[in-house]
């Protein structure tokens, strides 16, 4: 086994793990903060709403147990690895479709592209390497 190639595995899911772990912030934050924020990324201004609230902190919880997911492949590669190639797949999904929501939306915020670059940026080198490691 190359360790360049378990690093590389290793790191990517981390980054991914990270990545949607954060979206816990949503449902420890304030909603009107949340908004707030919502307002600063986008191009769009979003009124604070309760049901909208409810629905982000739904949202962010969900995403935090796909974080976590990632984060556990990271730790516990060896018990994980067969789970990593759907992670991995998951990723590369993800950024399909966030791709054609911004050619399709004609969206051009930085943020929407660095989310595409985020998901490309995990779940292929996760992949590559995931195959790698499996062989």
């Amino acid at each position: 086994m190359n360790s360049k190639t378990l690093i590389i595995y290793r790191l990517s899911a981390f980054a991914a793990g990270v990545g949607w772990s954060i979206c816990i912030l949503a449902t420890i934050i304030s909603g009107p903060s949340v908004f707030n924020f919502l307002n600063y990324i986008s191009d769009q201004q979003f009124e604070y709403h309760p049901m909208l609230d409810y629905w982000m902190k739904m949202t962010g919880i969900a995403f935090a147990f796909i974080g976590f997911g990632f984060l556990r492949l990271s730790a516990k590669w060896k018990e994980n690895l067969m789970r990593g190639k759907y992670f991995a797949i998951f990723q590369i999904i993800c950024g399909i479709g966030v791709l054609v929501s911004l050619v399709r939306l004609n969206l051009d915020s930085p943020m929407y592209i660095l989310d595409c670059i985020f998901f490309f940026g995990t779940g292929l080198p996760m992949l590559w390497s995931w195959n790698k490691l499996k062989s």
